[in-house]
């Protein structure tokens, strides 16, 4: 009877304590899972902050007092993190550090990962999210390191509470092409010096979703826009000598700005190329062709990258590159349609026309007429042969009519969005 009584106490022992996300430090961690390292230490304690969005009766504590700059301390869990498609991890978070304090979150296991983040309040809670899309299922290990790159003092400014530590599903992984408009997938980007990017509706077209990248008037030179997570895409980018370009739709304030593209291996940043062209249009889209052969002066060429064995994952767009904010003053800029090859050609999620959709007539003089009875049409978007978007059409009962009569004679393109994803159909006018 003692036995069975010492071992069911030791079976909810174990339950209660399962080391594994979420945690909320109530009952599932205590203070001796913690790790401490370099002047960190962890506890589970009383919440002394019960407020705003955290009402909870435990959280952790960590003070740093001495030690390195990456001071801290770390919890093991009992299994490895699936980051397919629960992809961020999120964690309440109470400093009475000034706001902009660095709070690294880091992985580790079989190797390591990690991300930054800054708070954005003072003396009150706030939820931290960290994105780890495309990170492998390697790690078990959750390392926090508040006010990374400082010595702690152990003062109350030196002091982080932080609690519900939490996977969050953040869509899959995105992959080429990208065109912004899916649900499921996570089309989160990383901006960089100094500059702010946002998903929205296109301003020229409410039916159409975009990237909007301000570079700011602080922004460097060199500020751009990663095109998704740290993680990159889902595959590497197929590039070769003989199939060498990219694609990108570009919505520019100014002609004759200078537009960068950039490839690298997410997961060494020594690994890159640049490529490089500027706009046609003053406030208006156009598609932007990258060819990866003719490098930027001063960086590597595609032929030394692939010929060492690197590959290529992720890829940033810089806008007015070697011009900075202060110079160049406020601007604000659009891009969406992200492509490896030729714009038509490299749709991997796009039919032939014979299969889904009957064009009639196609050539036209007067006007195409669109059908299809396989898929729901959504939109459609019409470009000439240049890129230039000049019509949006929503199909009524299954069906578009494009007026073709005071178009000039020539190759169109016909972006059909649809419950199925999207196709490019060319338009042929005589």
């Amino acid at each position: 009877m003692r036995w069975s009584i010492f071992f069911l106490s030791f079976l909810f022992v174990q339950i209660g304590h399962a080391q594994s996300l979420p945690i909320d430090f109530e009952m599932d961690i205590q203070t001796s899972d913690f790790v401490d390292f370099d002047g960190g230490i962890g506890t589970v304690i009383d919440n002394p902050q019960v407020s705003g969005i955290n009402t909870s009766d435990k959280v952790a504590q960590i003070v740093r007092d001495g030690g390195a700059i990456w001071s801290g301390s770390k919890i093991i869990l009992d299994a490895n993190l699936n980051f397919t498609t629960m992809n961020g991890i999120s964690m309440k978070v109470y400093s009475t550090a000034p706001i902009g304090t660095v709070v690294k979150f880091k992985l580790e296991g079989t190797g390591t990962i990690e991300r930054d983040v800054v708070t954005t309040v003072a003396n009150e809670w706030e939820t931290l999210t960290w994105d780890f899309t495309g990170a492998p299922s390697d790690f078990n290990e959750l390392v926090f390191m508040f006010d990374f790159g400082n010595v702690g003092n152990g003062s109350a400014s030196s002091t982080f509470l932080f609690d519900d530590i939490q996977q969050l599903f953040g869509g899959t992984q995105l992959d080429l092409p990208v065109n912004f408009e899916g649900t499921t997938v996570n089309y989160t980007t990383t901006d960089f010096g100094g500059n702010v990017s946002a998903l929205v509706t296109d301003p020229t077209n409410t039916n159409n979703t975009v990237v909007e990248a301000i570079k700011t008037s602080q922004a460097a030179t060199w500020a751009g826009t990663t095109i998704g997570t740290p993680g990159g895409f889902a595959s590497n980018i197929p590039l070769s000598l003989t199939d060498s370009k990219m694609s990108v739709r570009v919505w520019s304030p100014v002609a004759g700005t200078p537009i960068r593209l950039k490839v690298e291996d997410s997961s060494d940043p020594t690994h890159t190329c640049e490529t490089e062209t500027v706009t046609t249009v003053n406030e208006g889209w156009e598609i932007m062709e990258f060819n990866f052969v003719n490098q930027a002066p001063g960086t590597e060429s595609l032929a030394v990258g692939l010929s060492m064995g690197w590959t290529y994952n992720m890829a940033s767009i810089f806008f007015n590159f070697g011009t900075d904010g202060a110079t160049a003053g406020e601007e604000t800029y659009y891009f969406d349609d992200v492509y490896f090859g030729e714009f038509v050609l490299s749709t991997k999620d796009s039919k032939k026309p014979s299969e889904d959709f009957l064009v009639f007539p196609n050539p036209a003089i007067d006007a195409w007429n669109i059908t299809n009875k396989e898929v729901e049409m959504e939109h459609l978007s019409l470009f000439n042969d240049k890129g230039h978007l000049i019509g949006a059409y929503t199909p009524v009962a299954n069906a578009v009519s494009i007026d073709a009569s005071l178009l000039a004679p020539g190759i169109y393109l016909a972006k059909l969005s649809s419950n199925k994803g999207m196709s490019v159909v060319r338009l042929l006018k005589i």
